[in-house]
């Protein structure tokens, strides 16, 4: 017999999968000496994933559940506020969080850089995180456009910032 799984396990697995390509990432490009052009290949393959999921899978069907009013203003909100948050991490010592070159500031140089490195992910992580689960809400399976979009963009994500974290000298533990 076997187990019926509750949605938000289900949507917490596929965030789990989608996520963990930021740890695989973050090993990849602190163990190997990854060339910047390669990192920056993969940061553009994935980034062209993402916003072609975005644009042909999750729009359409936010339009289809919601209608025109609700997608734009949950579209142009979520801008707004990734933006702002954007814009104060930057401010806050987090301008070259995900830099994998020597521009990241260590914690000396930058008190609390840290900190707005992590909550940088953090914001980051929040929106593909309901893109999931509100992929699944209707007939709770998951877009598999989405997990597989938001997988490959994390990975060159979690390679360059761990690779400019090493450069600026940050420990493995704090990596």
């Amino acid at each position: 017999m076997l187990l019926a799984i509750p949605l938000w396990a289900k949507a917490s697995i596929w965030g789990l999968v989608s996520g963990s390509a930021l740890l695989i990432g973050s090993a990849v490009g602190y163990l190997a000496n990854v060339p910047r052009k390669i990192i920056a290949f993969v940061m553009a393959f994935g980034s062209g994933v993402l916003i072609s999921a975005l644009a042909f899978d999750l729009m359409d069907e936010a339009y289809q559940r919601g209608g025109f009013t609700s997608t734009a203003i949950g579209f142009v909100s979520g801008a707004v506020i990734y933006s702002l948050a954007d814009f104060l991490l930057s401010h806050k010592g987090a301008q070259h969080r995900k830099r994998s070159g020597n521009q990241q500031p260590n914690e000396n140089e930058h008190p609390g850089s840290g900190l707005a490195i992590a909550i940088g992910a953090l914001i980051d992580g929040i929106p593909e995180s309901i893109a999931i689960g509100v992929s699944m809400i209707q007939g709770g399976a998951v877009s598999t456009a989405a997990v597989i979009a938001i997988f490959l963009s994390n990975l060159p994500e979690g390679m360059s910032s761990s690779a400019g974290m090493k450069k600026a000298g940050r420990s493995a533990k704090y990596i």
